[in-house]
Parts: C-alpha cells; sequence; structure tokens
C-alpha cells in the first residue's frame, strides 16, 4: 500500500462536508458544514483538551458540574471550516466560530450528526 494512502492527517485537516438532516423528519436539507476529521491535529486537541477537563474535575470532585454537551459543542466550533445554505430571518447566517458554538449548542441534533460524521474517517479520504 502506498504510503500516502496511509497518511490521513491532511485529508482530515482539510476537512469535508457533512449535509445536515432536518431535525423534524430526517430528511437531507440545504445545509453543509465543512469539518475537520477525527485524524486532524485540530480535532486530537479539542478531545485532549476536553480530557483534561475531565481529569481536572474528578480531580476536584466536581464531575456533576461538567457539560459534555457543552464541551463537544466547544469542540465542534473549533474545527468547523465553514457552512452553506443557514439563514437568520430568510438572510444568510455568517460563518463564524461563535455562530458554530450558538448553534451546536442550541441545535443538540446538528452536533449529533456532526460527531457521528467526524468519526468516519472514509468521508474525509479518498479510495
Amino acid at each position: 500500500m502506498d504510503i500516502n494512502k496511509l497518511q490521513t492527517v491532511g485529508d482530515h485537516e482539510e476537512g469535508a462536508e457533512c449535509n445536515i438532516l432536518s431535525p423534524v423528519d430526517g430528511m437531507p436539507t440545504d445545509v453543509y458544514i465543512k469539518i475537520k476529521g477525527s485524524d486532524s491535529k485540530s480535532w486530537r486537541k479539542a478531545k485532549k483538551d476536553q480530557m483534561t477537563k475531565i481529569i481536572e474535575a474528578r480531580q476536584k470532585d466536581k464531575m456533576d458540574h461538567l457539560d459534555y454537551e457543552g464541551m463537544d459543542a466547544e469542540a465542534l466550533a473549533s474545527v468547523t471550516i465553514s457552512w452553506r445554505g443557514i439563514t437568520k430571518d430568510g438572510k444568510p447566517y455568517e460563518f463564524s466560530k461563535e455562530n458554530a458554538l450558538k448553534l451546536y449548542q442550541e441545535s443538540p441534533a446538528v452536533s449529533s450528526q456532526l460527531l457521528g460524521f467526524i468519526e468516519q474517517r472514509e468521508n474525509f479520504t479518498d479510495d
């Protein structure tokens, strides 16, 4: 096997588009979010940061105070590259890390889809 097929970090850093399904009926929408993959340095750093927070909370006996969904939203926002098809009040909703964080905090269905998409390595690599 060619070594280029084994080295996946670059492809995962480039990212891939995930077509977001409607949280209402599960049908494809016109929303696409470009996000980095699980092999990217960015995602691995975000997951390491999450683990550090968990360890610190455990040491301080504050596990009940952890916001796992919030940590996932932060991690997803940190690896989101762009989006298209998202509007607010009929106007394009501008992509920014802050807007991505807000979307992921307020839409568990979108966060769940992206978490699943990121973990499927084939979404980020060619044959």
